[in-house]
């Protein structure tokens, strides 16, 4: 009933794509729905997966809840959004159900229909200025790579389908632990490639940077905080409540793909200088972040230690909520600056906290959370992932020096996301404006939408019990009953005092008399070129991984008196894509020239095709006798 109810209020939104008020608010009553729906579902206990093509379950309800919270701070956000195009009204909908379907589904075709459905949508979102230069080329990237993604998670998915003679989810679950080992491993690959395509892992992270930072900004948050999460969905739905125990060598698979991808993911994004580009990467590291929790929750399932389970799930669906909230509180900010600017290139901005207070104010505290620094909910979340990391550490053998090790990036990680965003907030907010140009002010909706993602990350960071006990019921047989392992220590005193220590600041900031004087620049006049740039504030790191950065630089002299004397130069700079380079363009070209090659014997006559026919029967008939 409730299911039907939904589907069709988002049925209603995509026929009143025309009206945009209309349908403005049908997708925001759709994403409240969700949110009602799956946070019923999971107060609630519901039922696991029964016989129907749409069911919940307590896994199920966490996603829902996770997809209508991120799209309904995205709709509020369209209401003032300049970019609300017909064909986002007429796609967006479809989006969220496409997505909806997938978290509900209960059979392999309803849940490949549902896939692909997103994966149409969200090209067509991602592709909606393709008149603009680029726009294209990421949307076909992002949709061969989707369309691999999917070919993977089907073939893992026949294969269970083979073994258990059913494709129904519920059966799935009830006798998935009992298939041989060799076909768990072969299931656990072809679905761990999928989905991990899916979510942005490396080194299948090539269309992320591409396909989110192409989208209109609501797009972006809802490809980033939602759809990429219906990867580790599956992750954990189908590799680790229905299949059980595997090979011991998965789970520390995933946990080294997730060290991985976090500090590479966030290595990368230092060096970008569009700020949309920049987030994307942060999402990447993020999903790094996450599938280390996945990865402890793994181990402990093979090594038969309940308490590593429970910590791993709830490390890995709180910083799944986290990050939603956090990240498209950070790509609606962006949205909002591209809106006011015109521009998403950093080092043409400064200055707007002055202009747009509250977006600034936003961004910065979005920067604290992803940062993982308290009073903000990632902190929670990455705590609870050192907390898991650190229960490996106490294993023995190889083991505990795996998890050490584990420790020590997702500490490098944490360090270098917090310069990233010193970084990005002190450029873009900070300072004089760099290129002078109009400002459009900023409809209410733009700013209310970032600051209400602000308010909820920081509730979720000075009060996370209510949702970590949930959480801790989604898996009965592996419930924490030990509260000081599940809960941050202290986290609700540390995180008020934080917030009244801020308040009391301010307060006295307003009471105090502030002289204002000439800035200083050695005896000259500052201006607005002798600010930090993006690539100034990163060089020592350029130089530090220059390695994995591969940086290069050419300096031009143009002048009567050049090159030894030189009136004027033009510098440019940059950094090598490793894995396009290394990786992509040779696999591309093979493919490319393969393709070139089969078309000289497509081309011919009727009766060649015949004979090809005829051979492959022939070939056929052999190979069966």
């Amino acid at each position: 009933m409730v299911t039907g109810g939904l589907f069709t209020l988002g049925l209603m939104a995509v026929v009143a794509y025309r009206w945009p008020r209309w349908s403005l608010l049908l997708n925001l009553l759709l994403s409240l729905g969700a949110v009602a729906y799956g946070g019923y579902g999971l107060w609630h206990g519901s039922p696991t997966a029964g016989p129907g093509p749409l069911e919940l379950s307590p896994l199920r309800a966490w996603f829902l809840m996770v997809l209508g919270l991120v799209a309904s701070l995205s709709s509020w956000y369209r209401w003032g959004y300049h970019d609300d195009q017909v064909s986002l009204r007429l796609w967006l909908p479809l989006f969220l159900l496409s997505m909806m379907t997938v978290i509900l589904a209960n059979n392999l075709w309803v849940f490949m229909t549902g896939w692909e459905s997103m994966t149409i949508t969200s090209f067509f979102l991602v592709t909606t200025h393709h008149e603009r230069p680029d726009v294209l080329k990421s949307g076909y990237i992002y949709l061969v790579m989707s369309q691999v993604s999917a070919m993977v998670i089907l073939a893992g998915m026949l294969v269970m389908d083979t073994h258990l003679h059913s494709v129904d989810f519920s059966v799935w679950a009830q006798r998935g632990a009992a298939l041989p080992r060799g076909t768990k491993s072969l299931i656990f690959g072809l679905l761990g490639l999928g989905f991990g395509m899916k979510s942005g892992v490396i080194p299948f992270h090539v269309w992320l940077p591409r396909a989110h930072p192409a989208a209109p900004a609501p797009v972006s948050s809802l490809m980033s905080g939602a759809m990429i999460k219906l990867g580790i969905f599956g992750m954990l739905q189908f590799l680790l409540f229905d299949l059980g125990p595997t090979a011991r060598l998965w789970p520390l698979l995933v946990l080294a793909v997730g060290a991985v991808s976090s500090l590479l993911g966030v290595l990368y994004a230092l060096m970008e200088h569009d700020l949309k580009r920049l987030l994307a990467y942060h999402s990447i590291e993020n999903i790094g972040i996450i599938l280390l929790g996945v990865g402890v929750m793994g181990v402990g399932i093979d090594w038969h230690h309940p308490a590593w389970v429970a910590v791993g799930l709830v490390a890995a669906l709180f910083h799944t909520l986290n990050h939603a909230i956090f990240k498209s509180q950070l790509f609606l900010a962006a949205g909002a600056v591209e809106q006011h600017t015109g521009t998403l290139d950093v080092d043409h901005l400064g200055g707007l906290l002055r202009t747009i207070p509250g977006i600034a104010l936003g961004f910065i505290a979005g920067s604290l959370a992803i940062s993982g620094l308290p009073p903000f909910n990632g902190f929670v979340s990455e705590w609870l992932t050192f907390r898991g990391l650190v229960g490996l550490a106490h294993g023995t053998g190889l083991l505990a020096l795996y998890g050490l090790g584990l420790i020590m990036v997702l500490g490098l990680t944490g360090a270098l996301a917090g310069l990233c965003f010193v970084k990005a907030s002190g450029v873009v907010f900070l300072g004089e404006p760099r290129q002078a140009g109009p400002r459009q002010p900023l409809p209410a909706s733009l700013t209310g939408s970032v600051l209400g993602l602000a308010a909820i990350s920081l509730i979720l960071g000075v009060i996370p019990q209510p949702l970590l006990h949930l959480i801790n019921g989604i898996d009965p047989a592996y419930r924490l009953s030990t509260e000081g392992l599940l809960l941050p220590v202290r986290t609700p005193i540390i995180g008020g005092l934080l917030v009244v220590g801020v308040a009391v600041f301010a307060g006295l900031s307003r009471v105090w008399d502030v002289r204002t004087v000439p800035r200083w620049s050695c005896g000259r006049e500052a201006d607005a070129s002798m600010q930090y740039t993006s690539a100034s504030f990163t060089k020592a790191i350029r130089t530090t991984f220059a390695v994995i950065y591969r940086p290069h630089r050419h300096v031009v002299r143009l002048g009567p008196g050049a090159p030894d004397f030189p009136t004027r130069l033009l510098y440019s700079g940059g950094t090598v894509p490793v894995w396009e380079r290394y990786l992509y363009r040779p696999v591309y070209g093979f493919l490319w020239g393969m393709s070139r090659l089969s078309t000289r014997i497509q081309r011919g006559p009727v009766r060649l095709y015949l004979a090809y026919v005829l051979g492959t029967v022939g070939l056929m008939l052999a190979l069966l006798h």
